[in-house]
């Protein structure tokens, strides 16, 4: 089972795919409130398309941007399942 990795910094978030067969970066956002719902949405995507992903998991490196993150999992994603965890995490 693998799982997505949302690493979030200053100057963007990243979105990875890690899994058995290694990792794979599958797209670059800003850390703005649209490139942070584009990523939630990309991240949404993923898990619907692969089941082999069982959760999304977040490395924020500043608060701030890690409330801006919880405040658009909350408000923006459609299909809460596996974000619900990663909400709770931040």
């Amino acid at each position: 089972m693998g799982y997505l990795q949302l690493d979030v910094t200053m100057t963007g978030i990243v979105l990875r795919q890690i899994g058995e067969r290694g990792t794979r970066i599958i797209e670059r956002f800003n850390t703005h409130e649209v490139g942070m719902r584009r990523a939630l949405m990309t991240a949404q995507r993923e898990l619907a398309r692969d089941v082999s992903l069982a959760e999304v998991r977040a490395s924020v490196h500043h608060a701030e941007l890690g409330q801006r993150l919880k405040h658009c999992v909350e408000t923006e994603a459609s299909s809460r399942g596996k974000l619900e965890g990663l909400a709770e995490t931040l």
